[in-house]
């Protein structure tokens, strides 16, 4: 099953210019992915690096709230349903920090991207899900420079939930991503856990 590919950090030294990209919020949760089929229907389910299912000790609740609130409703987006589709979203709620989530919190799966062929390119994202289903907000199409990944990091840029954004170009087929952090979400990490894993978030 696809996993979803890392995105390159673009705070401090690992900037690369990507040109004009639809940008993002980025929610601070977990990955997760589904996989659907005409045949099987949604038959593959997992987090970033394993697979799961409703018994899973972690993600058990995601897996169920999914298929309780989100299968059909995603199928129900295309005119023609596709032959095969992976869909990935993020496993958060309003306490959900660094990846880590609160007992009782309100949680839900917010679509990000998804693929049936290739990828589907932003445009093409949103024109089939952004008002049918939850999706992460498009916050517009911006140059993504250097000044741009620092006015994110001040705080600068509208509706951004905490984290940080992810600009997104498809281009000759290949999906072109980037993600800023504001240093609001970057200190809050420094105050929460010791250094070495301090670091290892923020460079996440």
């Amino acid at each position: 099953m696809k996993s979803y590919p890392s995105i390159p950090n673009c705070n401090g030294q690992g900037f690369r210019g990507l040109g004009v990209v639809d940008v993002f919020d980025k929610l601070d949760g977990s990955n997760m992915r589904f996989e659907f089929s005409r045949k099987r229907g949604w038959y593959k389910a997992g987090c970033r690096n394993r697979m799961i299912d409703a018994t899973d000790p972690q993600f058990g609740d995601a897996f169920t709230w999914f298929h309780e609130n989100l299968g059909d409703a995603i199928i129900e987006c295309f005119k023609k349903v596709p032959q095969r589709l992976i869909v990935f979203g993020e496993w958060w709620g309003p306490q959900s920090f660094a990846g880590i989530h609160e007992p009782g919190d309100d949680m839900r799966i917010t679509l990000f991207d998804a693929t049936t062929n290739g990828w589907m390119s932003p445009s093409e994202f949103r024109k089939t899900f952004e008002g049918k289903v939850d999706t992460a907000k498009h916050l517009g199409q911006y140059n993504w420079t250097r000044g741009y990944i620092q006015r994110v990091r001040d705080g600068e840029q509208h509706d951004v939930t905490g984290e940080g954004v992810v600009g997104k170009t498809l281009q000759g087929g290949q999906l072109l991503m980037g993600k800023a952090k504001t240093q609001e979400w970057l200190d809050r990490i420094y105050e929460r856990f010791d250094e070495d894993q301090a670091r290892k978030l923020a460079a996440s």
